[in-house]
């Protein structure tokens, strides 16, 4: 089937398939040889999440350094979406070279694109189809969840529900935000990537999970990158929150891979949760930001 499809594009727009590997989903290809230099991005029809791509990507075209999307079709079950090539490798990399000055320039200019680009779109009720945020319903999620231990899920929801009263505004938020998901050209131009989890829902959201990821992956390095993201982001736009907002905002993106995982291999699932029993006793107390 997939080879089927390959095949028709190669030949419809003379090019080579040639498969992505990060910051692209899996089944993503580039189209070498086409002009202007595309992408390729295949995906079965029973998922959702590509149609909430090209919903978001359609509305932040010519707003957000994103990939402006030129075709959508479908054919053998599968949902082919092209779009445009962006320059620049994955700003991952950067990270996993150790050049940390650099790191740390990118952190800041992640902020400052998160602010200005993405969550300076405020919440529209009517008039798009883009996935709203289920934190509202996440504590039946939290409770139905049977590979997850009780007393995580117990912790779970007493963290989320004393943040609640202290939920911001909704706005445009990514989903997935970070250095994984992003381009870095030469000049430190940076272009964001893969939408498919995008949703209306608390700009903290997406901070959380910058910071949530660095601290993770770079502990070592964390406060110095996490500390560069958040004034990159506090430069553009006031953002008031407390290190247990920080962490009920990291719970939520936890808990909603929690819920994706369902039927996912049983060592998927153990790794997982035991991000949750670390994001848990994770202390987030350095991260602070200011109205």
């Amino acid at each position: 089937m997939i080879d089927n499809i390959i095949r028709v594009l190669e030949a419809r727009y003379a090019c080579r398939m040639e498969r992505l590997t990060g910051g692209y989903t899996n089944l993503t290809y580039r189209m070498a040889g086409a002009e202007p230099p595309l992408v390729a991005k295949i995906a079965n029809l029973s998922n959702d999440d590509t149609l909430n791509e090209v919903q978001v990507m359609r509305l932040v075209q010519g707003s957000c350094d994103t990939p402006a999307v030129h075709e959508v079709s479908e054919t053998d079950g599968m949902r082919i979406i092209i779009m445009d090539c962006m320059q620049g490798g994955n700003a991952q990399s950067i990270l996993d070279a150790g050049d940390w000055t650099r790191a740390e320039r990118i952190y800041c200019s992640m902020g400052q694109l998160l602010a200005a680009q993405i969550h300076s779109r405020p919440y529209q009720p009517q008039g798009t189809e883009i996935r709203l945020s289920n934190r509202s319903a996440l504590s039946q999620v939290i409770r139905t969840l049977e590979f997850v231990p009780a007393p995580l899920g117990r912790q779970s929801l007493q963290m989320l529900s004393a943040a609640e009263a202290g939920e911001l505004p909704w706005v445009l938020t990514h989903g997935d935000y970070g250095v994984h998901n992003l381009l870095c050209e030469s000049d430190g131009h940076l272009h964001v990537l893969d939408w498919e989890w995008a949703e209306w829902g608390s700009p903290l959201n997406d901070v959380a999970w910058v910071c949530w990821f660095t601290k993770h992956h770079y502990p070592g390095q964390s406060g110095m990158l996490n500390t560069a993201f958040i004034r990159g982001y506090l430069s553009v736009t006031p953002l008031s929150f407390t290190p247990q907002q920080m962490k009920a905002a990291s719970l939520y993106r936890v808990w909603n891979i929690l819920h994706r995982l369902r039927i996912a291999p049983k060592e998927v699932q153990r790794e997982w949760v035991r991000r949750l029993e670390w994001t848990l006793g994770e202390d987030f107390a350095e991260l602070h930001g200011t109205s």
